[in-house]
This record gives structure tokens, C-alpha cells and sequence, in this order.
């Protein structure tokens, strides 16, 4: 029911569009906006057919460029993200469409150039901040981080507790400060990028995720070990299977994978907040990975308004082996539902609410007018970041400098690994005069290839 409820929601939004995709095509619009939960996402291709779209720099362009810069990240193509993002950012500033503001405000709030919410905007300048980051522009990362703090700040009244709670724009900025000299700014920054406010509900929620998952636990070991055993039973039996049933917890996990180099290169981690989110550790740092993990949340809406829910990820820890040694866990640094869930009520809110509530009266009227009424389209806006993640954790250490294979072992709620989102990475560099950031995604399958026998 879960993936229906997903699927739902996407061609949900290609029908918002108008977009049906050539049947010659190598990807479709569905394999482009599923690109974080596939097996064989194929980011290279389904970028270029969003990139078709951003070129017809319509009503959508927005929306069309988010998901083209997350594809573009997923497979490493940081030059055309970095040049995507800052025509995005730049158009949200400044295009104005009088007509069509209008047009959607008395009906479908689809028909409006697309914005984004408070916190899209906020992750699209997180994204800049990163890329100008990695290009070692401090002063212009430092700018789009604290971008990114305005416009999480932009939530309704209601809200305005959670007002500067994006903890991966202030992490951010604490490390921009520090390529700065401004420590002072930077352990603030840190302090904040470490505070994590509890919502409406969340505790609940919480317990009720953590429910689900020692369940879907029990389910995934059962089927693995049948699997297991019909593929060795087969006639022949199937080449390569593997027993990928083991499940332990994350305290149980080896210090060192069977494949470890002889010795560690890690020579500085930690695995308490209060240290990692310090400016003594993080002045030390050589080797930062920006982890993304499980998938951003639903859209769906109604004649009154729209409605945010938590999609249905597995992937809630991550935990590091460099070159097979156990180098500790990530942290996590962004809810992306948390912040969709706390921007509040706004007037654009109110306004949709009493559209709604304008048709409801109006379908009661005889004399046809009900009848008109019901054909008047004034839901609200159902389109949204599709390939936004769910997570973002931050895994920063001090390592010798070499090539290195940087492994991520997934856990859900309960702290139990899921073997099917193992993520591996070879050969990334750790440099001797300046350290290294990496953006990873994890997603199923990663890193179970099969290999045929020989004959």
C-alpha cells in the first residue's frame, strides 16, 4: 500500500504538469522521480531527459531543475548541479508572473510559477553552500548556508519555535567559519547544528516507526533465509547466492570487515555529539562524507489544502568502515519531514481553505450553480521536491591521506542492519594539504552484483 500511496503521488504530479514522456525515450518521467529508491537508477540518463525540461523554462522550471540537481548529484555531476542550482536560485528570486498568480488564486494553485516551500528553498541554498564548499569558496558558501537558515525561518507563526532548526545549514556554516577564522561563529554554529527540537507528536511517531520496522525485521530475515535456501536447492543450484539474512544490532557489528587492510588509516573519529559537534574536532577533520539517506516526503492535497506525510524509508542510521575498519557512525543533521512538518500555517493556507470552503457552499446552491461549481479545480498546489532524501547524516574523521575504500553499513529505526543498503566506494582520495568532501546516497542493491560463473 505504501509504494501505491508513491507512485500515486508521482504520476499525480505528471498529470499536474502536463508531461507524458515518448515511448522511444531510454528512461521515463517514473524512472527519473524513483531514481533514490531503484536498484539501476541510471542518473546520467534520466538527468538528460529532465534536463529537456528545464529548457522549456516553463511554470514547472523550479520543479524540473530540483529534481535535475539531485540526479545530477546522485551520479557525481557536480559542475552542471552547481550551474542548475544557481539559475533555480536566481529564478525563484526574481520571475514574477502577475497573471498567473492570479489565475491560481482563484483556482487550482498548481497554475502558479513553482516556488518551493520554505524548506526546498532552504535545501536548494544548502546545496550551493556545499558545491561553492567543496570548490573551496568559503566566503560564498558561508552566504547560501545562512541563505538556507533564512528561509527555513520563513514558516508561519505557529511554527516560529522551529524558525532556525535547519541543523545541516548550520553544521555547514560552522565549517565555513572555520575556513574563515571566525571560530567564535563557528562553535555558535555548531551548538546549533546540534540541537535537534522535538515536535508535535514525534515521540509517537517515533514509537510507531520503531514498531514497524522490528516487524518488517522479522518479515526480511524469514524471506531471506527462504530465498537462501531455494536458490542452493535449485537444480542447479543458483551461482554466487548468498545468505544476506544476518541482521545484528549496530553494538554487535566488527570492529573490522573480512577485507580490512592491515592497518587502520583512521586516526581520529569519535562517536559522541558532543565532541563531533566541537570546534576542536572539527578543526581537525580531513575527511567529510554527506551522507543522504531514504527517500523526502509525500505530497497529497485536496479542494482545502495540501498534506505532508513521512514516506516510507527503511535506511534511518548510517555507520563507516574506512578500507574495512570500523570508523563510527554518522550523524544526523537533517529531517527533511521535520522541517516540512513545522513550517506552519500561512496565508497562502488560509487563503486555499477558504477556497475550498467557498466551493463546498456553493455546490449546495440549486438553479445549476451547484452543478458549476463542482467542475471549479481549486485544490491546492500538489507539486514538490520528488528526489529531495529523507535524511542527511554527516560522517567527518581524520584519515590518513591515500586512496581509500569508504564502506556505509545501514541500520533502521531500532538499530538493526539492513545488509541489502551496504554502500561501497573505492578509491576516494584523502589529500595531504586539504580535505576531502563526498556525496553519497545510499539505496537498495547498491552493492549486490551478480556475477555469473565461469564456464
Amino acid at each position: 500500500m505504501r509504494r501505491v500511496t508513491i507512485v500515486l503521488s508521482l504520476l499525480a504530479i505528471l498529470a499536474a504538469c502536463g508531461c507524458a514522456e515518448p515511448a522511444d525515450n531510454k528512461v521515463t518521467l517514473i524512472d527519473a522521480l524513483s531514481a533514490r529508491t531503484s536498484s539501476n537508477p541510471r542518473h546520467n540518463d534520466c538527468a538528460k531527459l529532465l534536463a529537456t525540461y528545464c529548457q522549456r523554462h516553463d511554470k514547472d522550471y523550479a520543479l524540473w531543475a530540483m529534481d535535475y540537481v539531485s540526479l545530477c548529484l546522485m551520479g557525481g555531476n557536480y559542475d552542471a548541479a552547481k550551474a542548475e542550482l544557481m539559475n533555480c536560485q536566481k529564478d525563484i528570486a526574481s520571475r514574477q508572473d502577475k497573471n498567473r498568480e492570479t489565475a491560481a488564486a482563484i483556482a487550482n494553485e498548481s497554475q502558479k510559477l513553482f516556488k518551493g516551500e520554505p524548506y526546498e528553498r532552504a535545501m536548494l541554498c544548502c546545496y550551493l553552500g556545499l558545491l561553492h564548499y567543496m570548490d573551496e569558496d568559503y566566503n560564498n558558501a558561508r552566504i547560501f548556508f545562512a541563505k538556507a537558515d533564512q528561509e527555513d525561518a520563513t514558516c508561519g507563526d505557529d511554527m516560529k519555535d522551529f524558525r532556525h532548526d535547519f541543523q545541516l545549514a548550520h553544521y555547514w556554516l560552522g565549517r565555513s567559519y572555520l575556513k574563515l577564522d571566525q571560530s567564535d561563529n563557528a562553535r555558535v554554529a555548531f551548538a546549533k547544528a546540534s540541537q535537534s527540537l522535538l515536535r508535535k507528536g514525534q515521540e509517537k511517531e517515533t514509537a510507531a516507526i520503531r514498531k514497524q520496522h522490528d516487524k518488517d525485521r522479522n518479515t526480511r530475515i524469514r524471506l531471506e533465509k527462504q530465498s537462501y535456501k531455494n536458490a542452493i536447492e535449485a537444480k542447479p543450484p543458483v551461482a554466487g547466492a548468498a545468505d544476506v539474512s544476518d541482521s545484528p544490532a549496530w553494538g554487535e557489528m566488527p570492529a573490522a570487515l573480512p577485507y580490512a587492510a592491515a592497518t587502520n588509516p583512521v586516526e581520529l573519529t569519535t562517536g559522541k555529539p558532543e565532541e563531533f559537534f566541537s570546534v576542536g574536532y572539527q578543526q581537525q577533520v580531513n575527511l567529510i562524507l554527506f551522507i543522504e539517506t531514504g527517500t523526502g516526503p509525500i505530497r497529497l492535497v485536496d479542494d482545502y489544502g495540501d498534506y505532508i506525510f513521512r514516506s516510507p524509508y527503511i535506511e534511518r542510521n548510517a555507520l563507516v568502515y574506512i578500507d574495512g575498519h570500523r570508523a563510527g557512525p554518522a550523524f544526523q543533521v537533517l529531517d527533511v519531514f521535520h522541517q516540512a512538518d513545522t513550517r506552519g500555517k500561512s496565508e497562502k493556507d488560509a487563503a486555499q481553505a477558504a477556497k475550498g470552503l467557498t466551493k463546498a457552499v456553493l455546490k449546495q446552491m440549486p438553479f445549476g450553480v451547484g452543478t458549476a461549481a463542482a467542475y471549479w479545480d481549486v485544490r491546492a498546489d500538489e507539486r514538490y521536491w520528488s528526489l529531495l532524501p529523507g535524511e542527511v547524516h554527516v560522517f567527518a574523521a581524520k584519515v590518513r591521506p591515500g586512496l581509500h575504500t569508504v564502506s556505509i553499513r545501514c541500520a533502521d529505526a531500532n538499530g538493526y542492519l539492513l545488509p541489502r543498503y551496504n554502500l561501497t566506494r573505492y578509491h576516494l582520495p584523502v589529500l595531504e594539504d586539504r580535505e576531502s568532501v563526498f556525496i553519497l546516497s545510499t539505496r537498495p542493491e547498491a552493492d549486490n552484483v551478480y556475477v555469473p560463473a565461469k564456464n
